[in-house]
């Protein structure tokens, strides 16, 4: 788990969430079977957990909606680029 940490660090993106700009600070993790998603926080709580999957973002775990989910994923694209 420490190589993962090191080798995908968390970073910070900003995204508008019930119509307010919210910091989420995003961190990459992996399954036991390593498909890659991604656990979403603002500040110290989790508001999500997300993986690109079949062409589109896909909730893992969280009450969001698909349209902050896809909001959510953009960002963390323009991250990895």
């Amino acid at each position: 788990m420490a190589d993962l940490e090191e080798n995908n660090p968390g970073f910070d993106i900003s995204v508008q969430l019930d119509g307010e700009n919210k910091n989420i600070t995003v961190q990459p993790d992996e399954t036991s079977d390593g498909v890659e998603y991604f656990i979403c926080k603002v500040g110290d709580d989790q508001i999500t957990q997300v993986r690109f999957d079949n062409g589109k973002w896909d909730q893992l775990w969280g009450e969001l909606s698909q349209e902050e989910v896809d909001a959510i994923g953009h960002e963390i694209e323009q991250e990895q680029q």
